[in-house]
């Protein structure tokens, strides 16, 4: 099986598995992350941006032009709201007029980046991929962040530097956990490095000022985090006069949330400058595909289990018509990403009669069908 095909689909799954696709999810409110959708046919040029949830893009919005958001933090959906004029949703009917806490930006109108271009773009030839800062959700190039992409085994975040200077703390912190070209730290090397400091003692080590406490973020929703009320870690690096990183896009590896002060003069910090949300370890795009992935192999298991009591030949014909599938579905989405074409309902529908018909080769082959 192609494994460029695979990892596609490993990815749609991990972004999709974690949201509702039959029923709206407005009535969850500001849910802490969920696929995200635009529709260029209902919101379009000189509109107001608009997101909609995967349950109204597959119902509401079928047939329209949809763009793929990835996830967002903190989202309500919007479909059928008063920014749809007069579209109601199927689903939900009877929204508020707006959704008040929803954060928009451009991506919602197909551009992306600090070069406001569109993905896949028809004037670049080469297309690269883009990565997601985790504070403002914006996608960009990494030829626009003035900072070269890292190659590193330790999975990462990113965050632009226009995220940076909203919140300059962040700075201290870059100074200490960045990964640069120059720095590449393996997965082990990053563990081992956040295990502990010289001392062997953990910079968030619970000691006996230590509480359980709450925040309560920008969209009202509580976030449970170790406060440590005996030291400010951020007071101690800015006191060994850690040296500033130069202005551009800072990566991560995903384990330096850990490192962040919890202190009560640090959290007043994260309230104030929008990020509260990289205290809450659930938040990370990681988390959300963990659980995500968790719930596709827990689909696996399931079949296993429900074909242990057919007999033989109908444990194959289940088995034949799962792999079909999933071999055909990473065909699909293969050939569409090298012709840089969507996947439509009426595609996904001649792929399922293919399916059935080779079924019906297979089993005639085998004699399973009476002349």
């Amino acid at each position: 099986m192609n494994q460029t095909a695979t990892e596609e689909l490993q990815e749609a799954f991990a972004v999709l598995a974690g949201s509702d696709p039959d029923n709206c999810s407005y009535s969850e409110g500001y849910m802490k992350r969920q696929a995200v959708f635009a529709c260029k046919t209902c919101t379009q040029a000189g509109m107001e941006p608009a997101g909609v949830c995967l349950a109204c893009a597959n119902n509401c919005h079928d047939g329209h032009e949809i763009l793929e958001l990835y996830t967002k933090r903190n989202f309500r959906c919007d479909c059928g709201n008063q920014k749809f004029n007069e579209f109601t949703c199927k689903l939900c009917p009877g929204k508020d007029a707006l959704n008040v806490r929803n954060v928009y930006n451009h991506n919602y109108f197909g551009r992306y980046c600090s070069c406001d271009r569109p993905y896949p773009d028809e004037d670049d030839q080469v297309n690269e991929e883009m990565i997601q800062c985790i504070v403002c959700e914006d996608w960009y190039h990494a030829k626009h962040l003035d900072n070269p992409a890292v190659d590193c085994d330790a999975l990462m975040e990113m965050i632009c530097v226009r995220c940076m200077n909203q919140a300059p703390f962040l700075w201290t912190y870059a100074s200490q956990f960045e990964v640069s070209p120059l720095n590449k730290l393996s997965s082990k090397q990053v563990s081992a490095a956040f295990v502990g400091d010289e001392k062997g003692k953990s910079c968030l080590s619970p000691s006996q000022g230590s509480q359980i406490d709450e925040i309560m973020t920008p969209g009202h929703q509580t976030i449970h985090v170790l406060q440590n009320t005996d030291r400010c870690i951020l007071k101690e690096l800015n006191a060994k006069e850690m040296k500033k990183t130069r202005e551009a896009a800072v990566f991560w590896p995903y384990y330096w949330r850990a490192e962040l002060c919890t202190c009560t003069s640090c959290k007043r910090i994260y309230v104030e400058t929008g990020v509260p949300f990289l205290l809450d370890e659930s938040d990370t795009l990681l988390a959300y595909e963990e659980k995500a992935k968790t719930e596709v192999l827990t689909c696996d298991n399931m079949l296993l289990s429900c074909i242990s009591s057919l007999d033989h030949v109908q444990q194959l014909e289940m088995v034949y018509r799962y792999n079909d599938l999933k071999q055909e579905l990473c065909e699909l989405l293969q050939q569409s990403a090298d012709k840089k074409k969507d996947v439509t309902p009426e595609v996904f529908q001649e792929l399922l009669e293919e399916l059935q018909m080779k079924k019906r080769r297979r089993l005639s082959s085998e004699g399973h069908y009476s002349s």
